[in-house]
């Protein structure tokens, strides 16, 4: 629903541009619902795997972790195309750009260094948890600002 509303409110000010930055964005969205399908299809493996058999279960925890990280991609995807979409539409202020842009570069570095994470812990997954974070509040702020957006505002197309 998010996604849809973002795309509906910012197509018609890019379509005169001839952009694409909230096609970019819906498009991390979808590639992000996807990979989290899998964690949790992952998580309902692991429940009838884990008393059964343990290198399974071990195989399918490596799986998950590696899936749960990497969609931190798809979400800084989603994160830098609707912050761009948004702040050159004039939808959006720079500081919620500028957070999504930020909580983008954090949930790519811990996307990046999903090996260093898996296997070692320490600090570096904290990385992916700031991103996740700082996620969240762009998603409320701009959810909020698609609440609030005046119908009669869309309706004129940019040239």
């Amino acid at each position: 629903m998010f996604g849809a509303g973002a795309v509906s409110a910012l197509r018609r000010f890019e379509r005169g541009r001839g952009e694409a930055w909230s096609l970019i964005g819906f498009t991390g969205l979808a590639l992000q619902n996807a990979t989290f399908a899998a964690v949790i299809a992952t998580r309902l493996a692991l429940t009838s795997t884990a008393a059964r058999d343990g290198a399974t279960a071990g195989g399918l925890w490596a799986l998950h972790d590696a899936l749960f990280t990497l969609n931190g991609t798809f979400l800084a995807l989603a994160l830098i195309g609707l912050s761009v979409a948004g702040l050159r539409a004039g939808l959006i202020r720079p500081w919620h750009g500028t957070l999504g842009l930020a909580s983008a570069a954090l949930l790519f570095g811990s996307a990046t260094l999903t090996p260093l994470v898996i296997d070692h812990t320490g600090p570096l997954g904290l990385l992916g948890l700031a991103g996740w974070l700082m996620w969240v509040a762009w998603i409320i702020a701009y959810g909020i600002t698609l609440i609030r957006l005046n119908p009669a505002s869309l309706s004129h197309e940019v040239s």
